[in-house]
């Protein structure tokens, strides 16, 4: 049903999430969590039957759009894998999801995306459009919320920094959203994926080595499904306004693994071809499993 190496609107990744929930209603549910800025739904996939939660999320950022879409065909494989009892990248998708569930989000930020794969004219609000334009960044670049705020340096934690002036730590309603997400659940773990040259980032400078040292043997066993590069310990905060991220504030919140996984090569252009999807998402199809087994 989910085809890669395509276009997907925000409305048809709704609408394919819902399918899906009511193909496999026996071990899936589709609610719907949040609502972004300009007033779109956001909607979360919880698949398994284990009270411990794995959380995934893309789009965050609105440009980078090929993530959305391989999350869609990561839950309809997995759906598949555990109504049949298969295997993906050699883990037992039955087994692991009758232990844990995986909580996805694909579309952390659907205002971003539509501006992103639409343009301007799709935000509702006037004010925020005006806004928008005024900023001088083409649609197409876009990796804000509608409001003009990046949702992923917006989080309430020791590295955030203020970007505009009419934001605050967690002043953003997608913010909220996922802030909500990591306290109503009982997590294990949390995976962000965004889309910037195949690498992923473990280290957190507000954390412990204690948790650094772990959560640096969880990403080795990522890095051996996907074959990307273990981000240094020394680019994770890049400057003084590069803070305030989603995984930042997981991990002090819970103490948890939060670990960004970066698709796509360096160089891939935005917006992004639908013709990266098919070899990102054999790269990256089975990293949730992997994470689950290696807990």
């Amino acid at each position: 049903m989910i085809a890669l190496n395509q276009r997907y609107s925000y409305q048809d990744i709704c609408t394919s999430m819902q399918i899906l929930s009511e193909c496999y209603n026996d071990f899936t549910i589709c609610r719907i969590v949040g609502t972004s800025q300009d007033d779109r739904t956001i909607p979360m996939m919880r698949m398994g039957f284990g009270s411990q939660n794995l959380i995934c999320t893309a789009g965050i950022h609105g440009r980078e759009s090929v993530n959305p879409v391989l999350m869609l065909r990561m839950i309809e494989d997995y759906a598949q894998g555990f109504r049949f009892r298969q295997s993906i990248g050699g883990c037992d998708v039955s087994e692991l999801l009758h232990r844990y569930s995986i909580c996805f989000i694909p579309i952390v930020n659907p205002d971003g995306y539509e501006i992103a794969t639409s343009g301007f004219d799709v935000i509702s609000n006037p004010i925020y459009r005006r806004m928008a334009r005024a900023r001088n960044i083409s649609s197409e670049n876009w990796k804000y919320n509608a409001r003009g705020v990046d949702i992923n340096r917006n989080f309430p934690c020791k590295s955030y920094v203020q970007q505009q002036l009419y934001e605050y730590p967690g002043s953003e309603s997608e913010t909220q959203m996922l802030m909500r997400i990591f306290r109503d659940y009982e997590t294990v773990a949390y995976l962000d994926f965004h889309s910037r040259g195949k690498i992923i980032y473990y280290y957190r400078n507000a954390m412990p080595n204690t948790y650094n040292q772990k959560c640096r043997q969880f990403a080795r066993a990522l890095q051996h499904v996907s074959g990307y590069a273990l981000g240094r310990r020394e680019e994770e905060l890049l400057s003084k306004v590069s803070g305030g991220n989603s995984v930042h504030f997981y991990s002090e919140l819970t103490g948890n693994p939060a670990i960004t996984i970066e698709t796509l090569p360096l160089d891939a252009p935005f917006p992004t071809s639908p013709s990266y999807q098919l070899d990102a998402y054999e790269e990256i199809k089975s990293i949730p499993l992997s994470m689950l087994a290696s807990l």
